[in-house]
């Protein structure tokens, strides 16, 4: 039985002269799995968003084709009529929720939709639970990973029970348990006569539940292609002078403590790598190095000076950090002026400024994309410009939250070799990630954060496919 028909789709995005999506055909049937996989900015997310009604609707454009969902032409259905047989979970989760308070927000949609009120909290319950997310019940939004987000989220679109799941990387903020139990609750709702399309870079955690594979590139539908090997983890390196430490560091959320006396040195030449669970306090690990969350206790140095009553914007450009959200980090009009924003404060002449906004447009892979409006790009795009816009200020510590969120195969190779050159010219890099493949291909050094403390990660004896 047929969900959902595309047929001759087009769409470019405003005055774009470069179409997103041109001439799709894609046929998805009920109780199938399609998987997506393609480039950054191939029109994997574009062709989603149209699936539910998004494009045109949302975004605006030039429209072509037609595309059915469940016997709805979303040329002429109303999206919020659309989004009953289709939801959708985006890239960018922080973005997707609308009330504060868990139970709340996956019970939003159930109101929307006019549910009897004394169905929906068994209803939000079930979501829960198939999401991962039921032990997430009482907590804010905001004190979420993005991890623990990305789950709130998908039980924000399983609770009015669609016809039609739509997902945008959705494990790319999920640990490996998390990314699992997904996949599983993906295979039960196709079971239950669902459809699933799913867009993700990464095939390792893709394929394994796909039964049909479609690539996107340059809008386009392509041959799949075969999934690359993880380079060879480079041999390990001795750190050199010390550039970052924690002592003793407490930190707390509101009813919490996530960490429980980490210690932790950052070396020259050392890319570091730290996994642990969703939820376990990576992030408010970096974020207590960066001068984002007030520990409660123990003390912060950089190159030698105790920084811990030190605010973020003194610690820049000696620590520079991109957090899960590059979307937040993004402030100006233009790709190149937003690369170039931080060295304004900067000593330095305009011919040497101009030099290095070039180089980090260079080596980021965003030199053709100069002139575009940040916010118009993928996720994987605006995540090499918020990495570009850190990177042009050469800080001697580099934090990096997910980095390879929306990026694919090529872009993470890139983005690691630029990591090892940073550390050889003198840097300390800690990288948070879900993402082994990453982790093995860049890291000297691998350690794992859990039950509030930092500790060596064994390593895998050989490389595995990405």
């Amino acid at each position: 039985m047929s969900l959902a028909d595309v047929r001759g789709l087009g769409f470019s995005y405003g005055a774009s002269p470069r179409p997103a999506l041109d001439g799709i055909d894609l046929h998805v049937g009920a109780g199938e799995v399609v998987l997506l996989e393609g480039p950054s900015g191939g029109g994997k997310s574009t062709l989603l968003r149209a699936l539910c009604g998004l494009v045109p609707h949302f975004h605006g454009g030039r429209f072509s084709g037609t595309v059915v969902v469940d016997g709805l032409d979303t040329l002429t259905t109303p999206p919020a009529r659309i989004c009953r047989v289709a939801g959708m979970v985006f890239q960018d989760p922080e973005s997707q929720a609308v009330l504060g308070a868990v139970e709340r927000d996956v019970a939003f949609g159930l109101e929307s939709a006019g549910v009897d009120p004394a169905r929906i909290p068994a209803r939000v319950d079930e979501a829960l639970e198939m999401a991962g997310a039921a032990h997430l019940r009482g907590r804010a939004i905001t004190t979420l990973s993005g991890g623990e987000r990305q789950r709130v989220a998908l039980a924000a679109v399983l609770a009015p029970g669609p016809r039609l799941v739509l997902l945008d990387e959705p494990t790319s903020q999920l640990d490996e348990a998390g990314a699992d139990a997904l996949l599983a609750t993906l295979r039960r709702l196709t079971d239950a006569g669902a459809g699933v399309v799913l867009g993700e870079h990464r095939p390792d955690r893709g394929r394994p539940v796909a039964d049909r594979l479609v690539a996107v590139h340059d809008g386009r539908i392509a041959e799949p292609a075969e999934p690359a090997l993880v380079a060879p983890r480079p041999a390990p390196v001795a750190g050199g002078a010390e550039r970052g430490r924690l002592e003793e560091i407490h930190a707390s959320h509101p009813g919490r403590e996530v960490l429980r006396g980490v210690d932790l040195a950052l070396r020259a030449g050392e890319v570091t790598a730290l996994a642990g669970p969703n939820g376990c306090g990576k992030t408010t690990l970096l974020r207590v190095l960066a001068g984002l969350h007030q520990p409660d206790s123990g003390a912060v140095v950089l190159d030698g000076a105790e920084v811990t009553d030190r605010p973020a914007e003194r610690r820049f450009p000696a620590l520079g950090m991109v957090g899960q959200d590059p979307g937040r980090h993004l402030l100006t009009e233009r790709v190149s002026d937003e690369v170039g924003l931080a060295l304004a404060r900067m000593p330095m002449a305009r011919a040497e400024r101009r030099a290095r906004v070039a180089r980090a447009l260079e080596e980021l892979g965003l030199a053709d994309l100069a002139h575009r409006h940040p916010l118009d790009l993928s996720v994987g795009q605006r995540e090499r410009v918020a990495l570009a816009a850190i990177l042009v200020a050469e800080p001697g510590v580099i934090l990096l939250d997910e980095p390879t969120r929306g990026m694919d195969p090529e872009g993470a190779a890139a983005l690691g070799a630029l990591l090892r050159r940073r550390a050889d010219e003198g840097a300390a890099v800690l990288v948070a990630t879900h993402d082994p493949g990453f982790a093995r291909a860049v890291a000297d050094r691998d350690l794992t954060l859990a039950d509030g403390v930092v500790r060596p990660s064994p390593r895998p004896v050989a490389a595995a496919a990405t």
